[in-house]
């Protein structure tokens, strides 16, 4: 998948250093990642730098991480990520979330929708969310994937949720 990709009202790209302290907002906010499966040194002011800068540096080696910023298209203003990793052959798992004072606005459907649409041409797109966090169950069901119940995760072991996108949704 080329980066970056632009949906009606938003871009998604790399992270810019001008990303940093939006990122941390998001990062350091209990009520933002009690559903999502960051350490708790990842959840800290130097967990976070080190995260964002590891991803940043990730780019252009032979492992890139597929972690991106969610941007504005009309000012660049970073309002959260999104991206994709693999879960297995022919099979990636997709995540999105948004800083908690963008939550509502569509966003998270409107990018979820246009990075599984793209993916799903070349390998399944599944996403896992916490029993709990409904919103992301919403946003999943929203961007056309379909529930498939709650499993294992393969490699994390917790439960959650699984949807996979039906490309024709």
């Amino acid at each position: 998948m080329k980066i970056p990709v632009e949906t009606k009202r938003f871009v998604i790209r790399r992270f810019e250093e001008r990303d940093l302290q939006s990122f941390l907002e998001f990062m350091l906010n209990e009520e933002s990642t009690k559903y999502l499966m960051f350490e708790a040194e990842q959840k800290t002011e130097d967990g976070a730098r080190a995260l964002f800068d590891y991803v940043r540096d990730a780019y252009d080696s032979n492992e890139p991480i597929h972690s991106y910023a969610i941007a504005e298209k009309e000012n660049n203003r970073y309002v959260g990520s999104c991206g994709y990793a693999p879960y297995d052959d022919g099979i990636v798992e997709c995540y999105y979330s948004v800083n908690n004072d963008e939550v509502g606005k569509g966003i998270a459907t409107e990018v979820t929708s246009a990075l599984a649409k793209l993916l799903s041409s070349e390998v399944e797109v599944r996403a896992y969310c916490h029993p709990e966090n409904y919103a992301a169950q919403v946003v999943a069901k929203k961007s056309g994937f379909k529930p498939k119940g709650v499993q294992s995760h393969k490699y994390f072991g917790n439960f959650g949720e699984l949807f996979i996108y039906e490309r024709n949704s």
